[in-house]
């Protein structure tokens, strides 16, 4: 089993495989070199996210070996259950237990040995940095749940990444398309019944033990659809076809209808902020402490800078009887027995905070990953009046380790 978060390569399964004379396929694209306007080369060099290795992501995955995308990263942090085996291309019942994301993997290289696949076997929240989102070409989403989605959203929307949100029940499917700075984002019309299903734990409109279960009711035909159209609109992004942002469908399989879905833009929406200006650090999440951060911050923002989590960590938690522990965990990761004071069993109160500074010194002398910044994360330091963003580049390639 591969711990939460860690990224994983994949060389595939059958040597003789990889081993074939390239003569043999050399034609492989032919048949899509008739497009006029597909390059090949453009198709090999692109590289895109997968969010979700489910039924929908199955698909997305799928056609994207096919056609060969150059570089593919899956994450998922769910392992493959018998459920999953009537509506996934790419799972078989030997594969019940593991872990969905590298059972893809190695099933794409078994598909096309061009591909070049990574995968992280993490939640697209709590585990992917910014700097992931910003090296990638398209993000495809196949997720159920609003708080992925938003999540997905407001990365993309922060480093300029164009994404494309898939969902399915039953019969009926729908698929849009978000474009920074090129129309609605996928919160401008977010109603607020919305947010309040994630604060109760709802995942699409069933509760989450169900999805996590895999008895969300689907069909592997409109995952077929639905992944299909999804790939197409990234393709057509990759070679700079005109997509609209905001633009979307929805196919109804009852009555085999297509509805256009198009969102509109709201001006007031708050998660169009593109972070600006982006500074390569020259460090990674386990090499440097807060208090390191900080003096690079002061350089550039004088000694007031402090640290802007995007998250809440607890780094800390106090009960009535006296007792304190040290916790280190982001707020939405911790449960309720992971407060519960080991003298008399009582809830203590956690010390919670986004933001670090000299009056947090416990904080200091912590590696950013042990403060849970993800590697390969896109920093934020301000002062009263002004920010800078430094990307933990140097984990780079630990992260996007393709092969």
């Amino acid at each position: 089993m591969v711990a939460k978060g860690t990224t994983r390569r994949t060389t595939g399964t059958n040597k003789n495989l990889n081993n074939l004379n390239s003569d043999m396929v050399q034609g492989r694209y032919d048949s899509l070199r008739l497009i006029p306007w597909w390059d090949q080369k453009k198709v090999a060099g692109a590289k895109v996210m997968v969010v979700g290795a489910g039924a929908l992501g199955n698909e997305i995955l799928k056609n994207l070996a096919l056609v060969g995308i150059g570089r593919i990263l899956i994450v998922d942090f769910d392992v493959v259950e018998a459920a999953n085996l009537t509506r996934s291309v790419l799972f078989r019942a030997e594969d019940i237990g593991r872990l969905k994301a590298e059972v893809a993997a190695r099933r794409l290289k078994e598909i096309n040995p061009d591909v070049e696949v990574a995968c992280i076997c993490g939640d697209v929240t709590t585990n992917i940095g910014l700097g992931v989102f910003r090296n990638m070409d398209v993000v495809l989403v196949g997720v159920d749940n609003f708080g992925a989605r938003i999540f997905v959203n407001r990365a993309c929307f922060k480093v300029g990444t164009p994404w494309i949100n898939g969902g399915i029940q039953e019969l009926v499917g729908e698929f849009h398309v978000y474009i920074p700075g090129k129309g609605a984002c996928y919160e401008c019309n977010l109603p607020g019944e919305a947010y309040k299903e994630i604060k109760r734990r709802i995942s699409c409109l069933l509760p989450i033990e169900e999805v996590e279960q895999g008895r969300v009711p689907t069909t592997p035909t409109i995952a077929s659809i639905i992944g299909g159209l999804q790939v197409q609109e990234a393709l057509k992004l990759i070679h700079k076809e005109r997509v609209a942002g905001g633009s979307g469908l929805i196919f109804n399989g009852l009555t085999n209808e297509f509805l256009p879905a198009n969102f509109r833009l709201n001006k007031k929406c708050l998660s169009h902020n593109k972070l600006k200006p982006i500074v390569a650090l020259g460090r990674g999440a386990s090499d440097i402490t807060f208090r390191q951060l900080l003096a690079v911050a002061a350089e550039k923002l004088g000694a007031e800078a402090v640290i802007q989590l995007d998250f809440d960590l607890v780094y800390k938690a106090t009960c009535a009887c006296g007792d304190a522990s040290e916790i280190l965990k982001r707020l939405d990761n911790i449960g309720a027995d992971e407060l519960r004071c080991p003298d008399c069993n009582r809830l203590m109160q956690p010390d919670i905070t986004s933001t670090v500074s000299s009056t947090t010194p416990c904080l200091l002398d912590k590696t950013l990953a042990q403060g849970q910044v993800p590697p390969f994360h896109i920093v934020t330091a301000r002062n009263a009046t002004s920010a800078v963003h430094f990307e933990l580049d140097i984990d780079r390639d630990i992260v996007l380790n393709f092969c």
